[in-house]
């Protein structure tokens, strides 16, 4: 039937559905599956999940304030001053995907390709011509040893520690900032006494290392789990909808034993609940297989030994496991070739579902081609901070498109409306006062996680090419059918776009050559740099305080 249709019945058809398609309610934010890659759920034989921040999703800002607060106690046990312990957490700066310069003691927003849009020294925005002062061309290098990429949620209250104390130090009469030299010797120093950013970077990385290992983190958190853990009756339904419908559902985590069971008795266990079908209430029994301590992204790789957890002394058994996995048996380590090995799954039989952009979906991507699952939680405010600028976005589009008239005016193939063109500088103007006004839209002072103005950032780019889904949360897969069809957009290349205004080839152009003009583009904040220093938008901190 459908090979006989034709191009305009086919048409017909298609807007008959899209005209009555609703408007999205709230829940469906929540609740909405992305796909980059088309995925056929009835392919699926096996669905695994992490579990920190995705089977359990810990309370924000609670659970930042506490890692933070550890981490400062720990700092100053150390030695640092104590007087660090009055600067508080504030939940409103900080947005994980940044680049952590650990050379200069900033805090950089890059797009997929390592060009910065945004600058954070401290608690303070850095403008163009002062970010070019310590990057002239606007750009790092992604795998550059100075560079330390804070993905994840956990990283959030390391974020704000490093700004914390580089801003401490900068601000502090004591210490005079240290410019010159070797790279891993600018910082501050007071009389003999230096300490540079690097430093501080490695010390607050092995702080939240401690604190999370060795600390208090996980005892605080079992010790109080209302306060600390959003608890829902969804979770266990989800599960159990899983396997009812015939696949393996399995759990691979990096926390050990004794946290992973005590978290999820308080998660799957409900003893209140009595619904018909819901099924045994033992949280071992929603999985068939149980991994923990599987040290991921090692475990996509050369892994580790796999052995049996002894659940009466929480210890481990001797010897390395080599047999068939048993359902209700909890083991340790191991290795994702070892986990396909004693199971049978395969590559893309396999759906995981984990937060950690890297750990969790890069890894599993790249080295074992499982399909992939993203959990992002800022999603949700994400989107409809997306929405409601929307006006902005069409505005930078149309400036946008002005420019590329004025690099084809002289052009004879360009018609000409008799409307005159506004002048270079005022567009770019304009056009810079709309990415700072579409980032100070969003709730943080970071902005926006996926994107700067019309730029998308590294960390969407790398949702985009590892995760085939994503979601604001790992219970978005209960409201799928179990032969679900996850369809993605076709992509095209530039020269497969219709309509779209390009810049003629660079002979045409009828410009002295020393005259840069911006091609058309996805652009940034940064493509708009007004040279004089009196102009307003020069400083991007006095842009932000002028637009509010």
């Amino acid at each position: 039937m459908a090979d006989g249709m034709t191009d305009d019945d086919l048409q017909t058809l298609v807007l008959s559905y899209k005209g009555h398609q609703p408007e999205m309610s709230e829940t469906e934010y929540e609740t909405r599956v992305y796909a980059n890659r088309s995925v056929s759920m009835d392919r699926i034989k096996y669905i695994g999940f992490d579990m920190d921040y995705t089977l359990v999703a810990y309370k924000s800002p609670e659970y930042e304030q506490l890692g933070y607060q550890l981490a400062v106690e720990r700092l100053v046990s150390i030695g640092y001053p104590k007087e660090i312990q009055h600067i508080k957490y504030d939940p409103s700066f900080p947005v994980r995907g940044l680049f952590c310069d650990k050379v200069y003691g900033n805090l950089l927003k890059c797009d997929p390709f390592g060009n910065i849009l945004s600058c954070f020294h401290g608690f303070t925005s850095y403008n163009s011509m002062k970010m070019r002062k310590f990057y002239p061309n606007k750009y790092v290098q992604p795998l550059d040893r100075r560079i330390e990429i804070l993905y994840t949620l956990f990283h959030l209250p390391e974020t704000y520690l490093f700004a914390a104390l580089v801003d401490y130090f900068d601000n502090h009469p004591d210490y005079k900032r240290i410019e010159d030299g070797p790279d891993k010797d600018k910082g501050v120093k007071c009389g003999d006494v230096e300490i540079s950013y690097w430093m501080i970077q490695q010390d607050v990385r092995r702080t939240v290392d401690w604190i999370h290992n060795e600390g208090k983190l996980k005892e605080r958190t079992l010790h109080n789990l209302e306060k600390y853990v959003n608890r829902d009756k969804r979770l266990p339904k989800m599960l159990h909808q899983l396997r009812q419908t015939g696949r393996k559902v399995f759990l691979a985590t990096n926390s050990g034993y004794e946290y992973t069971m005590r978290l999820l008795r308080y998660m799957l266990e409900f003893p209140e609940l009595d619904e018909p079908g819901l099924g045994p209430l033992q949280w071992k029994s929603y999985f068939d297989y149980l991994i923990t301590d599987a040290n991921k992204p090692l475990f996509f790789t050369e892994g580790s030994m796999l052995r049996e957890v002894d659940e009466d002394t929480h210890s481990l058994k001797l010897g390395v496991f080599t047999g068939v996995l048993q359902p209700g048996q909890v083991y340790s380590g191991g290795s994702s070739d070892a986990f396909c090995k004693y199971t049978g799954a395969h590559g893309k039989q396999i759906l995981y579902v984990g937060d950690h952009i890297f750990g969790d979906v890069i890894k599993a991507k790249i080295e074992q081609a499982w399909r992939t699952f993203l959990v992002v939680p800022e999603l949700t405010e994400e989107t409809h901070v997306w929405e409601s600028i929307q006006p902005l976005y069409q505005r930078q589009q149309n400036f946008e498109y002005i420019l590329s008239l004025m690099n084809k005016k002289n052009d004879e193939n360009v018609p000409s409306s008799g409307l005159p063109l506004p002048d270079l500088e005022s567009i770019r103007k304009a056009i810079k006062e709309i990415v700072l006004k579409m980032e100070e839209s969003y709730p943080r002072r970071l902005g926006s996680l996926l994107r700067c103005g019309s730029q998308l950032t590294y960390f969407a780019n790398q949702v985009s090419r590892y995760a085939d889904l994503y979601g604001s949360s790992c219970l978005c897969l209960m409201n799928c059918a179990p032969n679900h069809l996850f369809t993605a957009r076709h992509q095209l290349m530039a020269h497969e776009r219709r309509g779209q205004i390009v810049a003629p080839p660079l002979q045409e152009l009828k410009y002295p050559r020393k005259t840069k003009f911006p091609m058309t583009r996805v652009m940034s904040v940064a493509d708009y740099d007004v040279d004089e220093e009196d102009s307003p938008m020069a400083d991007a901190n006095a842009a932000i305080k002028a637009l509010k």
